[in-house]
């Protein structure tokens, strides 16, 4: 392959080790790496995984995706005793690569964006998330998190004041937060994958025999910033108010115990039902038997799992936060962690059926512009401007 058509990825992501594939349950092939595929002949994700048993998600490798793992090094002490490590592993990939592109935040990143800095190489940032709102005191409760704040606040700034171009998933949000250098070398469009199938289901839903809403929230459950200890309290208080609601979470992580136990100690045995890490495409599966899509964050950047609710034509409810409010109205949103107005807000739509079949058809005419097709036509944009940039044009 013609190495000046080469990208290398560098980030932290949620892959998975299963004997000698690669996985992940949200940047497969299809949704991640191949969509670089149409300007580069060969695109390197270097990232760490993590061994696990059961194969949940699919393949991160493809035709012409190849992926470099730099362990399984999870943990402030794992992290930190593996530094010298990680740094020489990522200078041999950063050193030969003829496009690099850096995900901000994360501490793979902070690493790579060190060696950029140092030797002068030439870098290109993406900034997915703001760390001032994932390290915040709502959203994490370790005790280094002020650290952490600081550290990736610092990192993701200078990231952006320092690359070659910025591409980020918001409209407006993390371009203020975060500024680029050359506004025209900024991108600002989603990632989110959206099969065309998605558009295509049916917008009513076939209510429950006892009227109830059916709830559901995709996120996963490494700390507390997508607000699941609220959206269980608020489920909770609807049913004190004789609002008949099912909740489904899917997603899993750490914090998983604590979360069921917080359901089980609110007497949501029967309401609240744990399903784990699912694939993908049966994600948008479960997405569609349920009435309403419930997100109450307390920091996102441009949620994907909201978008592929929205495109499925089931309404949303979310925390004003990130970049969430550049595609819901008002009537969609409440304040983060203000489990009173989630409250209000659940109970509004269990009371209207009319209503929410309007908020779903409002979804689906708002997540539109967010098609793959559409994408694809920015990233060709955007890979364009990216070898450009690094002189490879």
């Amino acid at each position: 392959m013609n190495c000046a058509r080469s990208i290398t990825l560098i980030m932290d992501g949620n892959f998975r080790r299963v004997g000698e594939d690669i996985l992940s349950p949200h940047m497969s092939y299809a949704r991640f790496g191949a969509r670089f595929t149409d300007s580069f002949d060969q695109v390197v994700i270097v990232a760490r995984s993590f061994p696990a048993m059961e194969a949940i998600g699919e393949r991160v490798t493809g035709e012409h995706v190849s992926f470099v793992d730099l362990g399984a090094n999870r943990g402030v002490r794992a992290l930190i005793t593996s530094v010298p490590r990680l740094l020489i592993r990522l200078y041999r990939q950063l050193v030969t690569a003829p496009v690099v592109l850096i995900r901000f935040p994360g501490n793979i990143a902070s690493l790579a964006l060190f060696i950029c800095l140092i030797g002068g190489k030439r870098f290109s940032a993406e900034v997915v998330a703001d760390p001032a709102d994932y390290f915040g005191a709502s959203a994490s409760r370790h005790p280094l998190r002020r650290v952490a704040r600081l550290v990736h606040c610092w990192t993701t700034r200078i990231a952006a004041l320092r690359a070659v171009t910025v591409r980020y998933v918001t409209s407006e949000y993390l371009q203020r937060k975060y500024p680029a250098t050359h506004a025209d070398m900024m991108f600002g469009f989603s990632d989110v994958y959206l099969k065309d199938a998605l558009f295509e289901t049916p917008l009513v839903r076939t209510p429950r025999p006892d009227g109830g809403l059916r709830l559901i929230n995709t996120a996963m459950m490494h700390n507390h910033s997508k607000g699941h200890g609220v959206l269980l309290q608020a489920v909770a208080d609807l049913h004190k108010r004789d609002i008949a609601v099912e909740l489904t979470l899917i997603g899993d992580g750490a914090l998983r115990p604590e979360f069921e136990t917080q359901a089980a100690q609110l007497g949501l045995g029967d309401h609240v039902t744990f399903v784990g890490i699912v694939n993908a495409d049966l994600v948008a599966d479960h997405v569609a038997e349920h009435d309403l899509f419930v997100l109450p964050s307390f920091q996102e950047g441009m949620p994907r799992a909201m978008l592929e609710a929205m495109a499925a034509g089931t309404p949303v409810i979310a925390s004003n936060v990130g970049g969430i409010p550049e595609v819901l109205g008002e009537e969609s949103m409440v304040a983060p962690g203000d489990v009173a107005a989630l409250v209000s807000s659940i109970e509004m739509l269990a009371r209207d059926r009319s209503l929410l079949q309007a908020r779903a058809k409002a979804a689906r005419e708002a997540a539109l512009p967010f098609g793959f097709d559409a994408l694809q036509a920015r990233y060709r944009t955007y890979c364009d401007a990216l070898l450009k940039a690094h002189g490879n044009a």
